[in-house]
């Protein structure tokens, strides 16, 4: 019964994930409609703070053993 417990708190983060996701997505759009940032200067931002957390967390904890790629946005072509 565990087992299922732990499914299903899963599933319900992974659908909290996504819903989060379609937010984001919907909120740069709109700012972008209304020229307020482009997608460029989102992912640029994105990679300062990656970078500024990452070290921060490198300062706290040390070099990790694995460090996952990370996937940026893609501005359309």
């Amino acid at each position: 019964m565990k087992d299922v417990k732990v499914i299903a708190k899963l599933a319900d983060l992974q659908e909290v994930g996504y819903q989060n996701a379609l937010l984001l997505h919907a909120l740069v759009e709109l700012l972008e409609a209304r020229g307020l940032l482009t997608k460029d200067e989102l992912i640029g931002s994105m990679h300062e703070l990656d970078a500024e957390l990452h070290h921060r967390i490198q300062q706290i904890a040390g070099p990790a053993p694995y460090e996952p790629p990370v996937t940026p946005l893609q501005p359309r072509s």
